[in-house]
């Protein structure tokens, strides 16, 4: 397991916890790919962008520890 792998796992325990923060983290750390994703026809769409995160948001709190 590299040491983002390990971030990312920490982050992911807090963010279940409630922690804001981390969970901000995590957005900003998959942004990039997010970003990516949100383009209709070419043009970025905001409302898409908003869409991913609350779903990412959603997954979040579904996360299991392992």
């Amino acid at each position: 397991m590299t040491e983002e792998d390990k971030k990312l796992y920490e982050l992911l325990l807090l963010a279940k916890k409630g922690n804001t923060k981390a969970t901000f983290e995590i957005i900003l750390m998959f942004e990039k790919y997010i970003d990516k994703h949100c383009y209709i026809n070419g043009c970025f769409n905001q409302e898409c962008k908003d869409y991913i995160i609350d779903k990412l948001y959603i997954e979040i709190k579904k996360f299991k520890k392992i």
